[in-house]
């Protein structure tokens, strides 16, 4: 009889407030979703194997917020693993396109990476 009254509890729990958890759910993965680079990304690079590269720096603009009005940009890197290309915003400003950066990547996912400074 007690395990039949929990059982009712829960659903009467869940039926009132699962709507909320849900969009606490939501809420949640659009947050790892926005700062995955700088938590899971970093977390990934510093804690696992990663191998140091070199990139060149392509002729790719990437605009800031209302950088077409300003014309503030950044140019992008790329740089070649395992047969495979693979790009990435520097997210510095006074590169010029075929510089040469440092950068370093992990080995099991190479699109993780960041600029070694």
């Amino acid at each position: 009889m007690n395990s039949r009254r929990k059982k009712v509890r829960k659903k009467k729990h869940f039926k009132e407030y699962g709507r909320d958890y849900i969009k606490l759910l939501l809420f949640l993965c659009f947050f790892l979703y926005i700062s995955r680079k700088p938590l899971l990304y970093s977390w990934i690079l510093n804690s696992y194997d990663t191998e140091i590269t070199y990139a060149y720096v392509i002729d790719e603009k990437n605009y800031e917020r209302r950088g077409h009005l300003a014309d503030k940009f950044t140019y992008s890197y790329e740089f070649i693993y395992n047969g495979t290309t693979y790009t990435e915003n520097s997210y510095i400003r006074g590169l010029t396109v075929g510089n040469r950066i440092r950068i370093e990547f992990n080995k099991k996912f190479p699109f993780i990476n960041r600029i070694i400074k």
